[in-house]
């Protein structure tokens, strides 16, 4: 038999009134850090804002993109060879998470063709040996990581790294979907811009936003 049930019944009735409490203040606290993101990442190619109090916690509002399949036969038409190592067949279709970044960025149009990852670290201005860790370095796949590591290597300030690193992440989807597409020969540019309508027709993106808090200390 529990003993003090009335007691723990009280308390526990409490505790549970307090978390709703403190979850409905939180929601309403990170209701207004995102619409703040939404204003100061408005015309800009950023998808994450940092705010920090002087103790050094840190709330960071991030952008992010969910990719849905629309019409899966267009993944087949897509991926050809590649197309059983980038799509788990399920009761749904399920992509890699690499293959899943590529086709967002290609869905939002968020991809620079024409240029290479080597060419950007040129215009950088370092030495050969920060040039040569750059390109060891940048991936286009993780921007925080790029970030620190153009301002770590490449002595850039933090305007400047973002700013970079966005390219690099554009880049890197313009050469990942090109070698995609060489995997079932040398695409013709009706190749290319057939299998840009594929991926219109395949999915699409919602962006979502959300919080992460990092407690100074």
């Amino acid at each position: 038999m529990l003993e003090n049930a009335d007691e723990k019944i009280r308390r526990y009735r409490e505790i549970k009134l307090e978390i709703g409490r403190l979850k409905n203040e939180a929601d309403i606290i990170e209701g207004e850090f995102l619409k703040a993101m939404e204003s100061d990442l408005e015309d800009t190619k950023y998808k994450s804002v940092s705010y920090s109090d002087k103790k050094g916690n840190k709330v960071t509002a991030t952008e992010a993109n969910i990719l849905k399949i629309i019409y899966p036969a267009y993944l087949k038409k897509l991926f050809g060879e590649a197309y059983k190592d980038v799509v788990q067949e399920e009761t749904s279709y399920k992509l890699s998470a690499p293959a899943s970044r590529m086709l967002a960025a290609l869905y939002n149009r968020e991809y620079l063709s024409g240029g290479s990852v080597e060419q950007l670290v040129g215009t950088l201005g370092v030495d050969d040996k920060s040039e040569k860790a750059l390109l060891k370095k940048l991936k286009g796949k993780n921007f925080e990581t790029d970030v620190k590591n153009l301002m770590k290597l490449g002595g850039l300030s933090e305007e400047e790294a973002k700013e970079n690193a966005y390219l690099v992440s554009e880049i890197c989807v313009w050469q990942d979907f090109m070698r995609l597409l060489r995997l079932n020969g040398e695409p013709a540019e009706s190749d290319i811009e057939e299998a840009l309508r594929w991926i219109d027709g395949a999915v699409t993106v919602e962006q979502t936003a959300k919080i992460k808090f990092d407690i100074a200390g």
